[in-house]
């Protein structure tokens, strides 16, 4: 998958023709295999194009959802978080956490609709098309072990902390009052992770050891979670999901620990069956052999002065055709044996052929008197008596329906 990101949060329309966005790609989900950060139309091509949106382009929001159809969710929404946004509601994109049910308390995130849709047309005018939406910090479950999280990144050339628990994500500059607060509202075991270029800055304003944790790994950590804000106006077609479904079981299925029985289970299988055809291949080229020296062997007891054996059964023909002259034999495509299977064939009632020529085995009989029809019967006889007849035009072309080498 290639993971892209904007490095800052920006409230323009849309991007600056020629903005640069941080990249990572991975061929496994697992770890980062290349990293960078240029232009749109200078990314890497993949098939599986996940954006991750900075943390300061989402608003988090705690509602429950009550029942509703899914055509009227988005209404829903912008009538219950109405008092709570500064915005437009029009203006905002709305997307719910991934398994949100009716009638339970659920996270909904808010940006800038014009802002995401810029990035997802300048991204698809680059021939890299988004396939999943995913934050880059959300909140955590109540279950979540540690219950809180923060990160000191930089954005905007400022540095700030964003911080993540089951009650929401707040995002303050990484300053002493700022952090003093984030620190104090946080007392307990909490994972706390720094940009390498933040971390000193991070640990002088807070009393905490932070995990270095660079811009693309995290960029990583983000696409591996099971969010996806590409919904309503923003989702995918049918076809796109279920593609993208299928990437993620395919890819769940290589990487996952509970399936490695099942991966080496058929690596084994496909490499026994390898072996089997290998097995079989080489019998069958023994055999071939086995068969190719009987028949040399053959030709050279039967005609002892040819020392040199290229082909065995082109050589034995040649050797009887030679053996068939000495003797006065007639030869399959001699005149005189297409001229006795031409009279045996031919009806009583047909006209001879006034001409005839021959040349190379082959004969040419023309000049007959008699209608196409008496001659398709002719070469029809011809042909199940086991030679090769056709009519060319007003001549019949007959020789060996095998013919025997020059």
């Amino acid at each position: 998958m290639l993971i892209v990101a904007p490095p800052d949060f920006c409230l323009s329309n849309a991007p600056v023709s020629g903005a640069v966005l941080d990249w990572a790609r991975s061929n496994d989900a697992r770890q980062v295999h290349e990293h960078g950060q240029c232009a749109a139309a200078l990314l890497p091509r993949d098939d599986e194009v996940v954006l991750v949106l900075p943390p300061r382009a989402l608003s988090w929001h705690r509602l429950h959802l009550p029942k509703v159809a899914q055509a009227k969710l988005r209404a829903l929404l912008e009538g219950a978080l109405e008092d709570r946004l500064l915005q437009d509601c029009g203006e905002l994109h709305f997307a719910l956490e991934t398994g949100a049910k009716s009638g339970q308390p659920v996270w909904v995130a808010a940006c800038r609709s014009d802002w995401l849709r810029g990035w997802l047309q300048a991204l698809e005018a680059a021939g890299r098309p988004v396939t999943r939406i995913v934050p880059s910090i959300w909140p955590l479950k109540p279950d979540a072990d540690p219950p809180s999280l923060h990160w000191a990144h930089s954005a905007d050339a400022t540095a700030w902390l964003a911080s993540a628990s089951p009650l929401g994500v707040s995002c303050t500059p990484l300053r002493a009052p700022s952090v003093a607060t984030a620190r104090a509202a946080d007392p307990g075991p909490a994972r706390w992770l720094a940009d390498p270029a933040q971390a000193e800055l991070a640990e002088q304003l807070l009393p905490q050891r932070f995990e270095l944790l660079t811009r693309h790994a995290r960029l990583l950590q983000c696409a591996q979670s099971d969010w996806n804000l590409a919904q309503f106006n923003f989702s995918l077609s049918a076809a796109a999901r279920r593609g993208q479904r299928l990437r993620q079981n395919l890819r769940h299925w290589r990487n996952a620990v509970a399936w490695r029985p099942a991966r080496w289970g058929l690596a084994t299988l496909l490499a026994l069956q390898l072996v089997g055809l290998n097995a079989a291949a080489w019998t069958e080229r023994a055999s071939l052999q086995a068969k190719q020296q009987a028949l040399q062997q053959t030709l050279q007891d039967s005609f002892p002065h040819v020392t040199l054996v290229l082909d065995a059964p082109l050589q034995m023909q040649r050797e009887l055709a030679r053996l068939q002259q000495a003797g006065g034999h007639l030869a399959a495509d001699d005149l005189e044996t297409l001229l006795s299977a031409l009279a045996r064939a031919m009806p009583v009632e047909l006209t001879p052929p006034s001409t005839i020529d021959y040349e190379n085995g082959v004969g040419r009989f023309g000049g007959w008197q008699a209608h196409a029809p008496a001659l398709d019967a002719l070469v029809a006889t011809l042909q199940q008596n086991g030679w090769d007849a056709r009519l060319d035009g007003q001549q019949l072309l007959l020789r060996p329906d095998q013919p025997p080498p020059p």
